[in-house]
């Protein structure tokens, strides 16, 4: 049975990002009844070797470890958002670090362990608390409080959308039926957007530069879906490639920002 005080002990940290130059790492502490937390390299550059990836990744384990001893598993991207197999030169696309218990030593494989084969001190809430101190976190109370606020926020937008898409039209309605002089107003309208609406079928209505640029839009898009379907092969490829560029081109925006952060922060 749910109870606020286990809700409490849910606890979504927000995830850590810092640049190393070539790749940039993403560091997530575990979420509940997780036993390890997670850092992800994002490999920037095209011309490091699988060798230099590997080695950053076990330099980094010893840096997450000494800052947050909880076990971790640590994965490498390309900028595209693919995975990259480390497998052939590791036996292993993941590594595992963990500080064991009796020994006090770091232990590191490039293996995935059982979950029995893992310390538990991620699953104890108050220890995470201790841990991830300065990192902000939100309870699964919290953010079903947050998700019921945002319900009523749209609940809200639809009766506002729901006044003005039926109340006032209906509302006018009854007043035109009420008022003469409203009726004439209203006859008027619909007579004038009938002879515009005449005047735009026989091609005498002035089109506005709206109009024409919507239709030059048009135009293209007729125009670049007939060749979609001549060379579906061909558009297919080009889908491919838009979406793997403009992976790359978020990534590297990602990384630039992180880079600027620390030099702001360097200079203050």
């Amino acid at each position: 049975m749910r109870t606020e005080e286990s809700d409490n002990n849910h606890l979504f940290f927000q995830s850590m990002k810092e640049d190393r130059g070539w790749y940039f790492v993403e560091y997530r502490p575990p979420v509940h009844d997780y036993k390890f937390s997670t850092l992800q390299l994002v490999i920037l550059s095209k011309e490091k070797k699988l060798e230099e990836i590997a080695e950053s990744m076990e330099a980094e384990s010893v840096i997450w470890l000494e800052r947050y001893p909880i076990p971790i598993m640590i994965s490498a991207f390309d900028d595209k958002g693919d995975h990259i197999i480390l497998k052939e030169i590791r036996g292993c696309d993941h590594l595992i670090g963990f500080i064991d218990r009796q020994t006090h030593k770091t232990v590191r494989e490039w293996r995935l362990f059982s979950d029995e084969e893992l310390p538990s001190d991620a699953l104890d809430a108050s220890y995470l608390k201790k841990i991830y101190s300065e990192i902000p976190f939100k309870t699964k109370q919290q953010l079903r409080d947050e998700a019921q606020q945002k319900a009523k926020h749209w609940q809200f937008g639809w009766w506002i959308v729901f006044i003005w898409a039926v109340v006032v039209p209906a509302g006018i309605a009854i007043l035109e039926w009420w008022s003469d002089w409203l009726g004439v107003v209203v006859l008027i309208y619909s007579l004038w957007k009938a002879i515009e609406n005449s005047l735009r079928l026989m091609g005498k209505w002035p089109k506005s530069e709206f109009e024409i640029e919507k239709e030059s839009e048009e135009t293209r898009m007729r125009h670049h879906h007939y060749h979609c379907e001549r060379n579906p092969e061909g558009f297919n490829r080009l889908k491919v490639e838009n979406f793997e560029r403009w992976e790359r081109e978020e990534l590297h925006k990602e990384a630039m920002s992180l880079k600027q952060s620390i030099e702001q922060g360097t200079k203050l």
